[in-house]
């Protein structure tokens, strides 16, 4: 989110104090809050806590907002709110899954994994030619980073969707609620262990929980925020795999701004590295990342679909007023 765009965040409301130097005011601001935000990384760690995220998020806007009108910055509270609020209730409630002593499942996504990958799982295969216990490799760090951009990634896309166009920011935060809701209700219902319970379980083979190896080569701060989050989730969340999710959503609604065309599908890789990632470090099988592809898809139809049936009912209602007018004039 570069500052040009943070500068023209909102609409160009009249200042509340006349003063001509608000927009490099406005970059001063903005360079002098990154700076604080990567000191506060290098002492803290990257934030990978989602309030810790959209907090840096807002501030930044925060600060692209001064010297505009108050309605700005209120605008900013109000429209961030509901995903605050909706994404803290899921954190809460995803834990919920293990306490309603519903059975975790285990057999349901192995058996699917063996069947399309010819009797082995992905995560068995991958950690094999991948991992190895003894030493750290690229494959570590390449591994730790995308797993924690799910973390950033698409909070920083709603904070640049709210600076560049604010209608294409509702869209994005309606999807990205919708499809928390949906996994938390899976969770729910269908509570599943992920590939590194069921190996300590003996189901398979050597598997391991890799995702944070990175971090003992690119940062300690991060590790330890990093390992405490980890710790502090529902552990048998993990059907849909909504990391899959979110990062198909982010490239699906990054599409259409990428000007050139032959160059959309690149951010494909980017929910491709995320489900490699996910089977190589033993978070998730295919068939979590695969159910999560589908919950992506399905928002972004269902969402799709109910707002072109809302524009036509608009224009419909618009036409109906238009061909009474003249008849109420006469």
């Amino acid at each position: 989110m570069g500052s040009a765009d943070l500068a023209r965040a909102g609409s160009e409301a009249e200042p509340v104090l006349h003063f001509g130097h608000w927009p490099a005011v406005r970059r001063c601001a903005l360079a002098l809050y990154f700076v604080g935000f990567v000191v506060w990384s290098y002492h803290y760690g990257i934030p990978v806590q989602r309030e810790l995220v959209i907090a840096w998020v807002c501030g930044a806007l925060g600060c692209a907002c001064l010297g505009r009108h108050p309605r700005e910055m209120l605008q900013l509270v109000v429209d961030w709110a509901p995903m605050v609020i909706v994404l803290g209730a899921y954190d809460i409630t995803r834990g919920a899954a293990d306490k309603l002593g519903i059975g975790i499942h285990v057999h349901t996504m192995i058996d699917f994994d063996k069947a399309v990958f010819f009797g082995q799982t992905p995560t068995e295969w991958l950690q094999h030619h991948l991992y190895d216990p003894t030493r750290l490799t690229a494959w570590n760090v390449f591994f730790t980073l995308v797993y924690t951009s799910y973390f950033i990634t698409p909070f920083a896309l709603a904070g640049w969707l709210w600076a560049r166009d604010r209608p294409a920011y509702i869209r994005f935060a309606k999807r990205l609620v919708s499809l928390a809701i949906a996994g938390v209700v899976t969770y729910i219902l269908f509570p599943a262990a992920p590939p590194w319970m069921a190996a300590q379980e003996g189901l398979l083979h050597d598997v391991h929980r890799t995702t944070s190896e990175g971090w003992k080569i690119i940062g300690v701060g991060t590790s330890i925020l990093f390992s405490e989050g980890q710790a502090s989730v529902n552990l048998v969340a993990a059907v849909p795999s909504l990391h899959a999710a979110f990062t198909l959503l982010v490239a699906l609604n990054v599409w259409n701004l990428i000007p050139w065309r032959r160059a959309r599908p690149l951010v494909l890789l980017y929910p491709a590295a995320m489900g490699l990632t996910l089977m190589a470090t033993g978070e998730h099988y295919f068939f979590d990342i695969l159910l999560g592809w589908v919950y992506a898809g399905a928002v972004m139809v269902a969402w799709a679909a109910w707002e072109r049936r809302r524009a036509e009912r608009s224009r419909r209602v618009e036409g109906a007023e238009a061909e009474a007018e003249p008849a109420g004039a006469g």
